[in-house]
Protein backbone atom coordinates (compact mmCIF):
# COMPACT_ATOMS: atom_id res chain seq x y z
CA UNK A 1 0.00 0.00 0.00
CA UNK A 2 1.41 3.52 -0.60
CA UNK A 3 1.18 6.61 1.41
CA UNK A 4 -2.04 7.81 0.01
CA UNK A 5 -3.68 4.67 0.38
CA UNK A 6 -2.69 4.64 4.11
CA UNK A 7 -4.26 8.22 4.62
CA UNK A 8 -7.41 7.35 3.20
CA UNK A 9 -7.27 4.22 5.71
CA UNK A 10 -6.64 6.68 8.55
CA UNK A 11 -9.34 8.51 8.00
CA UNK A 12 -12.12 6.70 6.90
CA UNK A 13 -14.08 7.13 9.62
CA UNK A 14 -14.33 11.06 9.60
CA UNK A 15 -17.85 12.03 7.84
CA UNK A 16 -16.19 14.58 5.88
CA UNK A 17 -13.89 12.08 4.18
CA UNK A 18 -16.82 9.95 3.96
CA UNK A 19 -18.59 12.77 2.16
CA UNK A 20 -15.81 13.70 0.18
CA UNK A 21 -15.29 10.05 -1.44
CA UNK A 22 -19.02 9.77 -2.16
CA UNK A 23 -18.90 12.86 -3.97
CA UNK A 24 -15.42 12.19 -5.65
CA UNK A 25 -16.56 8.52 -6.25
CA UNK A 26 -20.32 10.24 -7.96
CA UNK A 27 -17.96 12.57 -9.76
CA UNK A 28 -15.85 9.87 -11.33
CA UNK A 29 -18.93 7.53 -12.28
CA UNK A 30 -20.47 10.79 -14.18
CA UNK A 31 -17.34 11.58 -15.69
CA UNK A 32 -17.18 7.84 -17.14
CA UNK A 33 -20.63 7.50 -18.22
CA UNK A 34 -20.05 10.78 -20.37
CA UNK A 35 -16.50 9.68 -21.28
CA UNK A 36 -15.22 13.17 -20.26
CA UNK A 37 -13.28 13.81 -17.58
CA UNK A 38 -13.01 13.93 -13.44
CA UNK A 39 -12.03 17.33 -13.49
CA UNK A 40 -14.37 18.62 -16.34
CA UNK A 41 -17.19 16.73 -14.82
CA UNK A 42 -15.98 18.64 -11.79
CA UNK A 43 -16.14 22.13 -13.46
CA UNK A 44 -19.17 21.66 -15.00
CA UNK A 45 -20.97 20.22 -11.48
CA UNK A 46 -20.01 23.15 -9.44
CA UNK A 47 -19.69 26.30 -11.68
CA UNK A 48 -22.40 25.37 -14.43
CA UNK A 49 -25.19 23.12 -13.25
CA UNK A 50 -25.35 23.90 -9.75
CA UNK A 51 -25.82 27.92 -10.59
CA UNK A 52 -28.28 26.43 -13.61
CA UNK A 53 -30.11 24.53 -11.16
CA UNK A 54 -31.83 27.30 -9.14
CA UNK A 55 -33.35 27.84 -12.27
CA UNK A 56 -35.63 24.72 -11.05
CA UNK A 57 -37.04 27.54 -8.30
CA UNK A 58 -38.24 29.89 -11.44
CA UNK A 59 -42.20 30.38 -11.72
CA UNK A 60 -41.10 30.39 -15.72
CA UNK A 61 -41.60 28.41 -17.88
CA UNK A 62 -38.08 28.69 -19.22
CA UNK A 63 -36.45 26.90 -15.92
CA UNK A 64 -35.83 23.69 -17.87
CA UNK A 65 -34.14 25.20 -21.11
CA UNK A 66 -31.91 27.26 -18.78
CA UNK A 67 -31.38 24.00 -16.95
CA UNK A 68 -30.92 21.85 -20.21
CA UNK A 69 -28.45 24.89 -21.72
CA UNK A 70 -26.12 24.29 -19.10
CA UNK A 71 -25.02 21.08 -21.43
CA UNK A 72 -23.65 23.77 -23.95
CA UNK A 73 -20.70 23.94 -21.78
CA UNK A 74 -19.99 20.17 -23.61
CA UNK A 75 -19.47 22.44 -27.23
CA UNK A 76 -17.23 25.09 -25.77
CA UNK A 77 -13.97 24.45 -27.67
CA UNK A 78 -11.08 22.80 -25.48
CA UNK A 79 -13.52 22.40 -22.56
CA UNK A 80 -11.23 19.71 -20.99
CA UNK A 81 -8.08 21.37 -21.09
CA UNK A 82 -9.74 24.57 -19.87
CA UNK A 83 -11.32 22.46 -16.91
CA UNK A 84 -7.67 20.81 -15.99
CA UNK A 85 -6.43 24.65 -15.60
CA UNK A 86 -9.90 25.84 -13.87
CA UNK A 87 -9.71 22.82 -11.19
CA UNK A 88 -6.19 23.30 -10.69
CA UNK A 89 -6.35 26.54 -9.94
CA UNK A 90 -9.15 25.51 -7.83
CA UNK A 91 -7.39 23.07 -6.04
CA UNK A 92 -4.65 26.37 -5.01
CA UNK A 93 -7.57 28.39 -3.64
CA UNK A 94 -8.78 25.53 -1.58
CA UNK A 95 -5.22 24.84 -0.06
CA UNK A 96 -5.01 28.27 0.12
CA UNK A 97 -8.19 28.65 2.35
CA UNK A 98 -7.33 25.49 4.07
CA UNK A 99 -4.27 27.20 5.36
CA UNK A 100 -5.84 29.85 6.09
CA UNK A 101 -8.53 28.45 8.71
CA UNK A 102 -5.78 26.16 9.62
CA UNK A 103 -7.88 22.72 8.07
CA UNK A 104 -6.99 20.84 5.08
CA UNK A 105 -7.89 20.58 1.49
CA UNK A 106 -10.50 17.68 1.99
CA UNK A 107 -12.85 19.96 5.09
CA UNK A 108 -12.54 23.06 2.84
CA UNK A 109 -13.65 21.12 -0.17
CA UNK A 110 -16.38 19.52 2.00
CA UNK A 111 -17.16 23.17 3.53
CA UNK A 112 -17.52 24.93 0.22
CA UNK A 113 -18.55 22.47 -2.44
CA UNK A 114 -21.17 20.74 -0.04
CA UNK A 115 -22.18 22.39 3.08
CA UNK A 116 -22.46 26.11 1.58
CA UNK A 117 -24.38 24.74 -1.87
CA UNK A 118 -26.90 23.05 0.51
CA UNK A 119 -27.08 25.96 2.93
CA UNK A 120 -28.22 28.31 0.11
CA UNK A 121 -30.64 25.68 -1.38
CA UNK A 122 -32.72 25.21 1.88
CA UNK A 123 -34.12 28.70 2.18
CA UNK A 124 -35.57 28.26 -1.92
CA UNK A 125 -36.91 24.88 -0.31
CA UNK A 126 -38.31 26.32 2.32
CA UNK A 127 -39.83 28.66 0.59
CA UNK A 128 -41.23 26.57 -2.74
CA UNK A 129 -43.01 23.72 -0.65
CA UNK A 130 -45.20 23.74 1.77
CA UNK A 131 -44.70 23.61 5.55
CA UNK A 132 -45.53 20.06 5.92
CA UNK A 133 -43.45 18.73 2.98
CA UNK A 134 -40.63 20.60 3.76
CA UNK A 135 -40.84 18.98 7.45
CA UNK A 136 -41.45 15.50 5.50
CA UNK A 137 -38.20 16.09 3.54
CA UNK A 138 -36.51 17.46 6.55
CA UNK A 139 -37.32 14.12 8.62
CA UNK A 140 -36.89 11.95 5.21
CA UNK A 141 -33.22 13.37 5.06
CA UNK A 142 -32.92 12.87 9.48
CA UNK A 143 -33.67 9.35 8.79
CA UNK A 144 -31.60 8.45 6.19
CA UNK A 145 -28.56 10.34 8.25
CA UNK A 146 -29.37 8.05 11.06
CA UNK A 147 -29.29 5.01 9.12
CA UNK A 148 -26.01 6.13 7.60
CA UNK A 149 -24.46 7.09 10.80
CA UNK A 150 -25.54 3.77 12.50
CA UNK A 151 -25.34 1.25 9.77
CA UNK A 152 -22.75 2.90 6.75
CA UNK A 153 -20.50 4.78 8.52
CA UNK A 154 -18.98 2.33 11.09
CA UNK A 155 -18.09 -0.22 7.86
CA UNK A 156 -16.71 2.22 5.46
CA UNK A 157 -12.61 1.60 7.03
CA UNK A 158 -13.32 -2.19 6.84
CA UNK A 159 -15.16 -2.27 3.53
CA UNK A 160 -12.06 -0.07 2.26
CA UNK A 161 -9.47 -2.38 3.54
CA UNK A 162 -11.24 -5.50 2.30
CA UNK A 163 -11.45 -3.82 -1.29
CA UNK A 164 -7.45 -2.95 -1.18
CA UNK A 165 -6.74 -6.46 -0.11
CA UNK A 166 -8.94 -7.39 -3.15
CA UNK A 167 -7.03 -5.73 -5.57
Amino acid sequence: MDTNVNFWLENANSLNHQLFMFVMGVLYAMAYVLGISYKAMNIYAYFVFYPASFSLFLKSKWKYAILGSSLLFFLVPNFEGLSVRFFDECVVFLNFMADKFHSDYIRMSIYLCVYVPLLFYVPFLYLRMTRKNFIKMIAIIGGLALIYALLVAPLIKPLLVSALNGL
